[in-house]
């Protein structure tokens, strides 16, 4: 089903998250993700309505220019009469401040802070899943957002790319400016441009994700869990073709001599071109690999 849901053209973001977290946890229910992430747009909803009816009385509609990427020249920044600026707020306020979704350092040490429905229910995450839950209460809202995947933090931009309020819901939804972004990139020995802004794609994101949970499992050492999100991360669209040398190699690891030397034969010949040594080193692992069936 994974793989039926990313290809799609519309990517159901949660839903592909969730799926990832069925992989965990095969007793979770999609229905119970779409209704919690349902009940928080329900939550902010009215926050947001009475925020708009205090904007459109002062008077206030453009969205402030040390916050925003690129102010348009021609005064766009209302959401129905709200201000973009008033619009990251209001989620910051019922996301961050009343429900209490932000990150902790002891998460990166988790599991559970990939896994979205675990997320929505402890109310912690990494940035990326947190950025997950922004991006789809503000969906639900009509309100204008997507992640963006700055070097090892993801944040929220709401708005549109030419237009837009930075936030960073690890810190519960603190805005930050242009220049705040560039010092974390640069902080990181990153140098900054604005590509580093740009939207995240559904594919990028979910890659980013599966790739937290495998360096994860291979830090902590835990297999099978490394292999389940090799294996879906071989589902997106586009993947390296190292996964099936790292597939192969786990395969083999957990008892599946055939299958990881299959899977070790078909990067050799990927990469027999470009990456030769690899390739024969590949080769080896998977004659090695085939002489334990005997």
């Amino acid at each position: 089903m994974f793989a039926t849901v990313v290809r799609r053209e519309q990517v159901d973001l949660a839903l592909a998250c969730h799926l990832i977290a069925a992989e965990a946890g095969p007793e979770t229910n999609p229905v119970e993700t779409t209704r919690a992430l349902d009940a928080l747009a329900a939550e902010t909803a009215p926050l947001l309505a009475a925020r708009g009816a205090a904007t459109r009385g002062s008077g206030r509609g453009q969205p402030a220019p040390e916050a925003a990427a690129e102010p348009a020249a021609d005064g766009r920044g209302l959401l129905a009469g709200l201000d973009l600026r008033v619009a990251a707020e209001t989620l910051g306020e019922s996301l961050g401040e009343h429900s209490g979704f932000a990150g902790h350092d002891s998460d990166y040490d988790d599991l559970r802070a990939s896994l979205l429905p675990e997320v929505l229910r402890r109310r912690r995450g990494l940035p990326i899943l947190l950025s997950v839950v922004w991006v789809e209460v503000a969906r639900r809202l009509g309100i204008p957002a997507y992640a963006v995947g700055l070097p090892g933090h993801v944040i929220v931009a709401v708005g549109a790319p030419g237009e837009n309020i930075l936030v960073d819901p690890y810190s519960g939804g603190r805005i930050m400016s242009v220049h705040d972004a560039a010092a974390r990139v640069r902080a990181g020995g990153t140098p900054f441009t604005r590509a580093h802004l740009a939207p995240m794609s559904p594919e990028d994101l979910l890659a980013r994700i599966l790739g937290n949970i495998r360096v994860l499992a291979a830090r902590t050492d835990v297999p099978r869990t490394r292999l389940w999100a090799v294996e879906l991360s071989l589902l997106l669209p586009h993947h390296p073709a190292a996964l099936r040398r790292e597939r192969g190699e786990l395969r083999v690891r957990l008892g599946d001599f055939l299958g990881g030397a299959r899977d070790l034969t078909n990067f050799a010949d990927a990469v027999a071109t470009v990456e030769p040594a690899a390739s024969a080193a590949a080769r080896q692992a998977a004659g090695s690999a085939r002489a334990k069936l005997n």
